[in-house]
């Protein structure tokens, strides 16, 4: 594996990222399930649980991985402009088409919008509040520069620290003000960088080890108590639920980036990391796919929660590849990046 600054890719980062874009396209097939009753309400509360205290984070950090290489490359501002032109960009064209996809469905949809509610662009339409956030977050660290001494370091993820546990769990509505828990993970990827990354995913007992313990401590926090999550959930919190949703978000994203790094061994790598490098694909078009399996798989008179699940994460992942795929192919950049954009824009966070 070579070092910060050349071409070679770590195939743990992309299998990172795919588990993370699953536990996404779960957390939102059961979200939908959920607000249209047919699951289980105290099955959500846990099943909910469980994603929101990794997936996000896991995110959060991998994007952070490849700033210091940005800013080293292309310099604070220039990186400022690439990132804020696309990722504008991909927010106001995905807020109109997921939009206008529920205005159309409405009739069929758990919670039906009007075509003024779509033009309201200050509040995020589900997912896409991401989208922001990392434009704010690449900004804080381009000034920050957390990777440059120790101290400084200590300094900015220590201020990150405070800011985490003070807004644990908070979910407010506006463009921007989402998210911020997220900044500490964000940061440790910065300091850790992709070249540290990848030599510590080839550290073959620390990564087993990491993961057997990780994820007992995630899935024993996610499945037995009521931790505050980081994004969620905030309107119940209390210190300990907040302590517990830390220790169990923590844990978890280790858990996942080690099992990353151990699946990025396997025969499943291939497959892994190809939904890692389309991540951005699936995380823009998942949640139109999703709810349309939703109503289809009802309207068919499909009640079965399992077929529901599964089906609705399948889709979820496969056709974003599938539209992506078609998009290259008719040459449509302005799909899932700039029109006549002539970087590759498919992995967000680089």
């Amino acid at each position: 594996m070579r070092t910060e600054g050349t071409t070679a890719r770590d195939r743990s980062v992309d299998v990172a990222r795919a588990l993370a874009m699953v536990a996404i396209v779960v957390g939102h097939v059961e979200r939908g399930l959920s607000a249209a009753l047919l699951m289980p309400s105290d099955t959500a509360v846990t099943l909910d649980r469980v994603v929101y205290l990794v997936h996000l984070s896991t995110f959060a950090y991998l994007s952070g991985l490849f700033v210091r290489r940005s800013v080293v490359r292309d310099g604070p501002r220039l990186l400022m402009v690439r990132r804020t032109t696309l990722l504008v960009w991909l927010y106001l064209l995905w807020s109109l088409i997921q939009g206008f996809t529920r205005v159309a469905a409405s009739s069929a949809s758990n919670t039906a919008i009007t075509v003024s509610d779509v033009f309201e662009l200050w509040v995020p339409e589900g997912q896409l509040w991401f989208l922001p956030w990392l434009i704010a977050v690449t900004g804080i660290a381009a000034v920050a520069q957390p990777w440059r001494s120790v101290l400084r370091g200590a300094v900015v993820l220590t201020v990150a620290a405070v800011l985490a546990v003070a807004v644990w769990g908070f979910e407010p509505l506006y463009v921007f003000t989402r998210g911020w828990a997220l900044l500490l993970p964000f940061l440790i990827g910065c300091v850790v960088t992709q070249s540290r990354h990848a030599a510590l995913a080839r550290h073959l007992p620390l990564v087993a080890g990491a993961a057997v313990v990780g994820t007992a401590v995630w899935l024993w926090i996610g499945l037995t108590t009521v931790a505050t999550t980081p994004t969620t959930g905030g309107d119940v919190r209390t210190t300990a639920t907040v302590a517990l949703g830390v220790v169990g978000c923590t844990a978890g994203t280790v858990a996942v980036l080690a099992c990353a790094a151990l699946l990025s061994r396997s025969p499943a790598a291939g497959l892994l990391a190809l939904v890692g490098r389309r991540s951005l694909e699936i995380f823009l078009a998942h949640i139109v796919v999703t709810a349309g399996t939703r109503v289809a798989l009802v309207r068919l008179e499909v009640t079965d929660l399992w077929v529901h699940l599964l089906v609705g994460t399948v889709l979820g992942l496969v056709v974003p590849l599938a539209v992506a795929s078609v998009a290259e192919r008719l040459g449509w950049t302005w799909l899932f990046g700039l029109p006549r954009l002539h970087r590759d824009p498919r992995r967000i966070g680089e």
